[in-house]
């Protein structure tokens, strides 16, 4: 790993171990909002993203941070992830409604991204301490309870009849729901974690094959789109073939362990 990747290691560890693990199972309904209807944060998820946030900028200093909550206060902070200077994405707690439930599935993600391009991310589940660790051109790296284990590429299922899937259809415009109840049907199993970092990281290591998002904001994507496509994985949107980048913010995308999958998956849903 690069230097400032160690760094950034540390410093998510820290933000878990200060600010985010202390609240868990200890919230008050002070602690709690709903920003929409089923859209929770959180007191942890502000202290956690407000200590990232110049801890970040000093690795890299004039770098910009665009976080999840500092954006639910300002929009229009989303519009600096159009540009093509170094950017952090930062969620702080992705699957809030997990962590207000007591659920120990949720994570921190930030990913490092310069012209466009994911370079650096890290995706850390502190209640299982699972760290899973991707750098542009390096591969993917999982550091848990079980040593370090370095992802290898995924050449299988390449038939979506022996895929297990996720399928988030919310955000999807109208019509779209026949093709994607038809791919549903040809899977071999699905289900939903209600946590995007979860999603990409059981398809980078096996756990599942595919999933289906529309709205593909950057603090939810792309961590895992470097960590997926580092063990060979796809996240595409299917109707302009593009590979997913910060900078789309929605669109028909389907991930896939492997190209193979998803072509099929582009061939039914086409």
């Amino acid at each position: 790993m690069s230097a400032n990747l160690d760094k950034l290691v540390a410093l998510v560890r820290e933000a878990a171990s200060e600010k985010i693990l202390p609240r868990f199972r200890a919230l008050s309904s002070d602690d709690i909002e709903e920003k929409s209807k089923g859209d929770f944060v959180t007191i942890a998820d502000r202290e956690a993203e407000l200590f990232l946030t110049p801890r970040l900028i000093d690795l890299v200093p004039g770098s910009v941070v665009i976080g999840e909550e500092a954006t639910a206060a300002t929009p229009d902070l989303l519009k600096k992830s159009a540009g093509l200077g170094e950017t952090w994405y930062v969620d702080p707690i992705d699957g809030t409604s997990l962590f207000v439930g007591g659920n120990p599935g949720f994570a921190t993600m930030i990913a490092f991204a310069d012209k466009g391009e994911v370079l650096q991310s890290v995706i850390f589940f502190p209640v299982q301490d699972e760290l899973f660790i991707a750098e542009q051109g390096a591969g993917t790296t999982l550091v848990d309870k079980n040593g370090t284990t370095r992802l290898s590429a995924r050449t299988s299922p390449t038939s979506l009849s022996a895929a297990k899937g996720a399928f988030y259809t919310k955000h999807y415009p109208d019509g779209w729901e026949p093709r994607l109840s038809l791919l549903k049907s040809k899977v071999a199993s699905s289900n939903n974690e209600m946590c995007a970092a979860r999603e990409y990281t059981d398809i980078a290591r096996g756990a599942k094959d595919l999933a289906t998002y529309h709205r593909m904001l950057p603090w939810d994507h792309a961590p895992g789109s470097l960590i997926l496509r580092e063990t060979g994985g796809v996240a595409r949107n299917v109707e302009t073939d593009e590979n997913y980048r910060p900078q789309i913010l929605q669109g028909p995308h389907v991930l896939a362990a492997n190209e193979e999958l998803w072509q099929a998956a582009q061939n039914l849903m086409a």
